[in-house]
């Protein structure tokens, strides 16, 4: 028969008895700026982070809503390219302590995000 120890066990349990961190959920919404009619654009970007990936959406008013689905690295930042309409937008963002998220093509969107 085994013995267990008092302070292994008060381990185990303090150890199970912690909360499993839950996916955190961002948005942000503005306008645009660039060249040309940029500064008009409205865009929203939503993203959730959960099991160390961003994933998301981003919707310029009147436009196709687009898609992301991004690892996002041990120091919180995560980026990659998205197909737009005859061109790329590129994602960028990082998580933690401020949070934000930037999309540079054909204009420039972004900033500190919201939780949501």
């Amino acid at each position: 028969m085994r013995l267990w120890s008092l302070p292994l066990v008060i381990g185990i349990a303090a150890f199970a008895a912690q909360p499993v961190a839950a996916a955190q959920k961002y948005t942000w919404d503005g306008l645009g700026s660039g060249d040309g009619k940029c500064s008009i654009y409205k865009m929203h970007i939503e993203f959730t982070v959960d099991n160390g990936r961003a994933t998301g959406t981003f919707q310029q008013k009147d436009r196709t809503l687009r898609n992301f689905d991004l690892p996002v690295q041990a120091d919180g930042k995560f980026s990659g390219e998205v197909n737009v309409s005859g061109g790329k937008m590129r994602v960028a963002g990082s998580v933690g302590a401020s949070p934000e998220i930037k999309l540079t093509g054909y204009c420039n969107f972004g900033g500190p995000v919201k939780p949501a």
